[in-house]
């Protein structure tokens, strides 16, 4: 029997860490808002989950081949245009054959209860979902790019059956915010076959920088076929370091054949 996506302890810590939003202001709303004045309207679309339409930001490739689709997930609190990391890769990713799609995640509830633990667990799910279908009328493979706790959470949903597995799976920046759940994030981590990059950087926090033996020592137990992790000096709102990361995702594609 596959244990759940994550228990209610375990949203819960995550989320009790997490939210930093006061009552009055929703951070989705907020950042919407921001990028519809600030990006040409063709970037901007609409998908529907849960009857509720989330934001996603697009980019049609720019290469007279289309390689497929990459969708990129930013952490918790942060947009799909964030400067960290997310919105240098759905520009340039396009240069190389790449149709992007930056998804906005669900809003962290301010009210922690079980019933809104309940609902950002499967509104994260079902945002994914909806990006997935709309890859599907692009041509060619689907891989995903995450960023920290969200990049976590993706991983529990690929281990446990709750989503389709990407061609690949990129993970910027990886943790969770207690060290029990790190470890189960690592088995998780192990036990499914999608091709995993995990990348990270000298100023990423502790929990980040403090699984990463741990997390390969059980790839290599479990044979784990594709995984490679990266660590890389540097932030990741530098530009330099930011262009490191794209070259390294970059190679590693291409090491995977994609």
């Amino acid at each position: 029997m596959r244990r759940s996506f994550v228990s209610s302890t375990i949203l819960f810590t995550i989320l009790l860490w997490a939210v930093t939003v006061n009552a009055s202001t929703s951070v989705e709303q907020n950042a919407n808002a921001d990028l519809l004045r600030q990006l040409p309207a063709d970037e901007i679309l609409q998908l529907t989950a849960q009857q509720q339409e989330f934001m996603l930001l697009q980019r049609e490739n720019m290469t007279s081949y289309t390689k497929g689709t990459v969708i990129l997930l930013p952490d918790a609190s942060e947009h799909p245009a964030s400067p960290k990391y997310i919105n240098l890769l759905r520009q340039q990713l396009t240069d190389y054959g790449w149709y992007t799609l930056a998804l906005m995640p669900p809003s962290l509830p301010v009210e922690l209860t079980a019933d809104t633990l309940q609902a950002y667990q499967q509104s994260l799910r079902e945002r994914l979902a909806a990006a997935q279908q709309q890859a599907q009328q692009h041509s060619g493979v689907t891989i995903v790019i995450a960023q920290g706790s969200s990049a976590a959470l993706l991983n529990q949903l690929f281990a446990n059956a709750q989503l389709t597995e990407p061609a690949a799976f990129i993970m910027l920046g990886a943790y969770l915010p207690e060290r029990a759940l790190n470890q189960d994030f690592a088995k998780a981590l192990a036990t499914h076959q999608v091709p995993t990059l995990d990348i990270s950087t000298g100023q990423d926090n502790r929990m980040v920088l403090g699984q990463l033996r741990y997390r390969k020592q059980l790839a290599n137990k479990h044979l784990k076929a594709v995984y490679r992790q990266r660590l890389i000096n540097g932030s990741g709102y530098n530009a330099d370091t930011q262009q490191w990361v794209f070259q390294e995702i970059y190679g590693w594609l291409s090491s995977v054949g994609l």
